[in-house]
């Protein structure tokens, strides 16, 4: 991540962006391998805080929040991390990577975990992300019908069932927000969405400039600061690229360029 925060408050970071982790509904509930409320309460209940270190990888966020999960399991009384980023190549060109192979010390089965942290915009009946090229319905079905089956694959049978076994459970633990406009009544695509999901407002540039908001860092979303809290306000004539940003009720909002969805960048 970047280097905006002193350690004293890289810690305090770590510990609340955990907490969030553990604390944030999936944003799905369309399908039994994801993780529902339920087995994310259960996990909840018996973690423990991973001790603090500091991020070296990856600045892209989803980087940074599977490393957390990766925290979280090390930690875990119940469960053993077996291997992550499992890489798989057939016909000499890639799959993709198995996130996570992780053993249930209680059940003592292995499971394969897929993680991502998304956030998407309630627009004309569907769920785009700040990146509209990318949308909800698109990423659980890749996650459910590409990412979970690679331990499936002939690829994993032959190069590496051997040294961990096949996966009895998968599950795929997709968090994050969705946030719906400000002036509107509006719904996303016809998907199952999960009633307890993390929730945010959106709206375009030229209907916010009586908003009074402070800027995110995207390191910062996963676990956005009070408002008071919080330093830069939000130059809304200056916004180019859609950026989140909290208001005075500490609620978080999302403010895209009025080109939106055409152009696709994020911060």
């Amino acid at each position: 991540m970047s280097n905006t925060y002193t350690d004293a408050t890289k810690q305090e970071q770590f510990q609340n962006d955990i907490n969030t982790v553990l604390n944030c509904p999936s944003l799905t509930c369309s399908s039994p391998s994801i993780a529902d409320d339920n087995w994310l309460s259960e996990f909840r209940t018996h973690a423990t805080m991973p001790p603090y270190t500091h991020y070296q990888g990856n600045r892209r966020l989803g980087f940074y929040y599977q490393w957390l999960w990766q925290q979280l399991i090390d930690a875990h009384p119940h469960y053993l991390l077996v291997a992550e980023e499992v890489q798989l190549k057939w016909n000499k060109q890639t799959l993709g990577a198995i996130d996570f192979l992780v053993k249930n010390t209680l059940t003592n089965q292995l499971e394969h975990w897929e993680v991502a942290i998304k956030f998407y915009l309630a627009y004309q009946n569907g769920w785009p992300g700040p990146n509209a090229n990318d949308n909800l319905d698109k990423k659980t079905t890749r996650m459910l019908e590409h990412q979970l089956t690679l331990s499936d694959h002939q690829a994993f049978k032959q190069q590496l069932l051997p040294r961990y076994g096949q996966p009895v459970v998968k599950r795929l633990i997709m968090q994050g927000r969705l946030f719906f406009p400000h002036d509107a009544i509006a719904a996303g695509s016809g998907i199952a969405i999960n009633p307890n999901a993390l929730s945010g407002i959106w709206c375009y540039q030229s209907k916010a400039l009586d908003l009074k908001l402070k800027q995110l860092s995207k390191e910062q979303w996963i676990c956005p600061p009070r408002y008071q809290d919080l330093g830069k306000d939000l130059d809304i004539s200056q916004l180019s690229i859609p950026t989140q940003a909290v208001s005075p009720d500490n609620k978080v909002w999302f403010v895209v360029p009025d080109h939106w969805p055409t152009h696709n960048r994020d911060r």
